[in-house]
């Protein structure tokens, strides 16, 4: 091999990547697609050889040299190679897009109907006027009437009561372990609904206080709420 000469390894690796790429480059191109891992002058001489042995082709575009693939030395695809390859091709797109649809839908699942609870919360305090909601006010008074309230709480203090007389007596009397435990679990049950719909109530009052010229206390006082 002459000096400057690229050697054989160089030339194969160049006219390969040509075969493969199927595209017209200036040597530049190929210099710089190649991560110019083989120097400039040596890319265009392995172009020119390429030429010589008749596997690329080249051309003089405004004064500048392209090379591309001589197409008789590409491997061609029979019709029923294409034609699997496109369903293959289509077969894939369809399974992206239902990917796609799937993942839409199992995030609306989980943001549409948090979004809607408070969009239709927003709405009452925008356009409701004072007499909806008086409507609203005496509706949720219906929901949470006082007397329901006053039999929750009884019945949290009746239970507790009796724990504590159980507590107090077990020193003088066997007591029933297991109706111990279910009193308690009524206990902490009923707690925990009370707390719920008292958590409830009061995202209602703010929604509602936002739209009306009265306080949040006047209101639950207004409506039935106990401020404890």
């Amino acid at each position: 091999m002459s000096k400057g000469q690229p050697d054989d390894i160089t030339i194969e690796v160049v006219c390969n990547y040509m075969l493969q790429q199927n595209r017209p480059y200036s040597p530049v191109d190929v210099w710089n697609n190649l991560r110019q891992e083989y120097p400039k002058a040596q890319i265009i001489k392995c172009l020119d050889i390429g030429v010589e042995r008749g596997i690329l082709r080249d051309k003089l575009i405004s004064k500048q040299k392209i090379y591309f693939a001589d197409q008789s030395k590409i491997e061609k695809c029979s019709e029923e190679e294409l034609q699997s390859l496109n369903e293959s091709i289509n077969e894939k797109k369809n399974r992206l897009n239902e990917l796609n649809n799937e993942m839409k839908i199992a995030k609306n699942a989980i943001s549409i109907p948090l979004n809607l609870v408070f969009l239709e919360l927003k709405e009452y305090g925008s356009v409701l006027s004072i007499k909806e909601m008086t409507a609203l006010q005496t509706t949720l008074k219906a929901q949470v009437p006082a007397i329901w309230r006053y039999n929750l709480k009884k019945s949290i203090k009746e239970m507790e009561e009796r724990i504590n007389g159980m507590a107090t007596c077990a020193k003088d009397e066997v007591v029933n372990e297991k109706k111990k435990s279910e009193l308690i679990a009524k206990q902490e049950h009923y707690k925990k609904y009370c707390k719920e719909r008292k958590r409830i109530a009061d995202q209602i009052v703010d929604i509602i206080c936002e739209n009306i010229n009265t306080s949040k206390k006047k209101l639950m006082e207004d409506m039935g709420f106990e401020l404890d």
